[in-house]
């Protein structure tokens, strides 16, 4: 049995594109504000469907879904891309199926690193990667109480004056 079928015969009902399944169950939804909040565009309470998978990319819209306390929301991804950090290499990478479709590098010191380029192949672009490579070096930041100088032009823009990112500027 899928996981479609088995959620379905839940209660959930299934959004989908080619990137997605979305899977929400009204019954248990007690945080419906928190994914509007997430993004109002694609959760939007009071439009039928509420749902809209075509106002983000399914890694946004996954990464929203992740943060729901009642699980009333749960996802799939269609065609999953894995996010690595790999310190050796000091960069994170983008794999898809094992095909690298990515980087974020950047220089360690002791107490800073420093962003120079994220890209993201071409065939790629627009579903959300590259934001998935800086944070994940982000995440390993903090991890290792160092600051970030964000040189790469998609890094800088991400980060500059954003309140979730002060710890880490």
């Amino acid at each position: 049995m899928s996981k479609k079928d088995e959620l379905e015969a839940q209660g959930f009902k299934t959004y989908e594109n080619e990137d997605i399944q979305v899977f929400w169950n009204p019954k248990m939804c007690q945080h419906a504000a928190k994914c509007v909040i997430g993004n109002g565009k694609v959760f939007k309470v009071g439009r039928r469907p509420w749902v809209d998978l075509s106002q983000a990319p399914a890694t946004e819209i996954a990464d929203i879904i992740d943060r729901c306390p009642s699980k009333a929301l749960q996802y799939e991804l269609l065609n999953p891309i894995s996010i690595v950090f790999e310190e050796v290499l000091d960069r994170s990478a983008a794999y898809d199926r094992g095909k690298q479709i990515g980087e974020c590098e950047y220089s360690p010191s002791e107490k800073m690193w420093i962003i120079s380029h994220t890209g993201v192949d071409s065939a790629y672009e627009g579903k959300g990667i590259a934001r998935k490579l800086v944070l994940k070096v982000i995440e390993a930041a903090r991890a290792k109480g160092v600051k970030i100088l964000p040189v790469c032009s998609y890094a800088k823009k991400l980060m500059a004056g954003k309140e979730e990112f002060k710890d880490v500027l």
